[in-house]
């Protein structure tokens, strides 16, 4: 599985990386960067919260 976070629509909050920080930073960047890729399936329930939790609905998941 892929992650994709929208920079146009992430105002870098940092919700993800807080619920997810194997899998997103904020870093330099005005938006969260997915740093894992590919993101192997142990992780899904934890990106789908940081989806659920996401005041922009920024991220989304592309199936391999």
């Amino acid at each position: 599985m892929r992650v994709l976070v929208d920079p146009d629509l992430c105002m870098g909050c940092g919700v993800c990386e807080s619920i997810a920080p194997d899998i997103f930073e904020l870093g330099d960047e005005l938006h969260a960067i997915v740093i894992l890729d590919p993101i192997p399936e142990k992780f899904r329930l934890v990106v789908e919260e940081a989806i659920a939790e996401c005041p922009e609905v920024a991220i989304t998941i592309i199936e391999d």
